[in-house]
């Protein structure tokens, strides 16, 4: 089991490719506004929600990271 991540102010991904291959974990979500950012992210992370910008999020309605994913 993986542990997850979440990523704020995401930009490409570089910091989160690199937090996964150290320590595993696997991510629960992304928070990017910028389109070319936006679309490099869905290339590299297809299926994991991107949940915008991160001064209008429900958080509530976010999944928690740090759970395991099975």
């Amino acid at each position: 089991m993986a542990r997850t991540a979440g990523s704020l102010c995401t930009g490409y991904g570089g910091l989160d490719l690199a937090v996964e291959s150290v320590l595993g974990t696997e991510l629960a979500w992304v928070s990017e506004v910028d389109p070319s950012a936006c679309a490099i992210l869905d290339a590299r992370y297809p299926g994991v929600p991107n949940i915008g910008d991160l001064t209008a999020i429900d958080w509530g309605a976010v999944r928690p990271f740090g759970s395991l994913r099975g």
